[in-house]
């Protein structure tokens, strides 16, 4: 890497940009020495059409044609624009679908730091398109501060709550000004309509035009993010290992799936936020048995690498609270015609070794996505905590009746919304919000 003077980025003028980021950066996968930065280098700077041309029987409205070009990153420390550390030029094809993604490492525990992803066309000699952005890295697992996160889960663009600029989410966590964000999974369906995504075309489509909107762009800007993948962001509802939906394959689904986000070497990994938090993020799908395997010990959702993983970290661990993220849930209750999670009697084995493992760890409790309703719930077996974020909008809420909440589950919304934690010394304090921000529920709990 080469430094540079941030001072020359802005050589270059808007009138001479002939390539675009039409889908903006993400920010993922901050560790307090590391990052990595996303981006997709597009032909225009927004969907092709626009939110007044929308028709629904029209679902081809809203591409985002990639572009061949070259980008790279440079990034500084805080204010200064002394100098700066720029990447290399990387090329980007159709082959990735024009994405590119910069792991950043070498970087200081708890610090803020500016960039800006730039591109040129192959041969030019200077950048003709720029976007900044910024984000602050994890404190060292020695420091005593405090720390603020915001989960989310279930969302799509045809039930997206602001027609124009996406779901309002994500207006409402940005004003909280969130240390970090996870996307818990479900971030898209390839298998619901407008259009049913069973070719990688189709698929590629459904995610370039639901990170073009506006609220989405602007919020993984400044927001460092990890998300979790699931069924309907992979292949298909209820998924695992060698399937196919239409001509999309399972192998197609990951490969694209990692394109299109921030990634680690592991799909499942571990991060520290400091003396207090450290959160474990499991992987769900590529491990998996056949849901339509009979339950018993060999059926498993983690995998035994997985889980052995899971146990050595955890137990290394002496954070003052250790959140496990889930895609799904662990503890429930779930409906009774799905068979797919730890809370469902398909894997009751699994779940039952899980639920007791987690309870057993000092300070853990359970996040999880997938239903489409948000709740706490206390498992009367072993007393692990669970709390669902519920859907990103009230349109996409559903699947569940106030009827069925049973007496362990403390709170229960069929609402869309999000759920936001605030960790320090003493507690934890998960509150449940509605789409606007407003909280709904809270829940306060003590170190141990």
């Amino acid at each position: 890497m080469k430094f540079i003077t941030p001072a020359l980025l802005l050589l270059a003028t808007p009138a001479a940009w002939a390539l675009e980021f039409a889908n903006g950066v993400k920010i993922g996968e901050v560790g307090d020495t590391s990052a990595v930065v996303w981006t997709r280098l597009t032909a225009h700077n927004e969907a092709l059409r626009r939110i007044e041309n929308w028709d629904e029987k029209e679902p081809w409205q809203w591409s985002v044609p990639g572009a061949e070009g070259e980008v790279r990153v440079v990034y500084w420390e805080g204010d200064r624009t002394a100098s700066g550390i720029e990447t290399p030029w990387t090329a980007v094809t159709a082959g990735d679908d024009y994405c590119r993604q910069f792991a950043l490492a070498d970087l200081k525990p708890g610090t803020r730091y500016r960039f800006e992803v730039q591109a040129r066309s192959p041969g030019e000699g200077h950048p003709t398109a720029s976007l900044t952005g910024r984000f602050v890295t994890a404190p060292r697992p020695d420091a005593a501060v405090p720390v603020t996160f915001v989960t989310s889960t279930c969302q799509d663009f045809p039930r997206r709550d602001d027609k124009r600029n996406g779901h309002k989410i994500y207006r409402s966590m940005l004003a909280l000004d969130p240390d970090f964000f996870v996307q818990t999974g479900d971030t898209l369906y390839y298998d619901k309509a407008g259009p049913h995504a069973k070719d990688v075309k189709t698929a590629r489509y459904k995610w370039n035009r639901i990170y073009a909107l506006p609220n989405l762009r602007t919020f993984h800007r400044t927001v460092p993010s990890y998300w979790l993948h699931d069924d309907h962001d992979v292949l298909k509802n209820d998924c695992w290992p060698g399937q196919t939906y239409g001509d999309l394959t399972w192998e197609q689904g990951v490969k694209i799936w990692r394109e299109q986000i921030p990634q680690s070497a592991k799909p499942y990994r571990t991060f520290r936020w400091g003396r207090h938090l450290q959160v474990w993020f499991p992987e769900g799908r590529e491990y998996r048995s056949p849901n339509t395997m009979p339950d018993g010990p060999e059926k498993s959702i983690l995998g035994a690498e997985q889980w052995q993983w899971l146990e050595k970290t955890m137990a290394a661990s002496d954070a003052a609270f250790k959140l496990f993220v889930s895609a799904t849930p662990v503890v429930g209750p779930d409906r009774a015609n799905k068979n797919d999670n730890h809370a469902n009697e398909g894997f009751a084995h699994e779940g039952r070794r899980l639920r007791k493992f987690l309870s057993g760890v000092p300070g853990c409790f359970v996040i999880n996505g997938d239903r489409h309703w948000q709740y706490h719930s206390v498992d009367p077996e072993t007393g692990l905590h669970e709390f669902g974020s519920g859907p990103a909008s009230d349109r996409h809420a559903g699947g569940w009746k106030a009827a069925l909440q049973p007496e362990w589950q403390d709170f229960l919304r069929i609402k869309g919304g999000f759920l936001s934690v605030r960790i320090d010394a003493e507690r934890a304090i998960f509150r449940h919000h509605d789409v606007d921000g407003k909280v709904v529920n809270e829940v306060a709990i003590g170190s141990q």
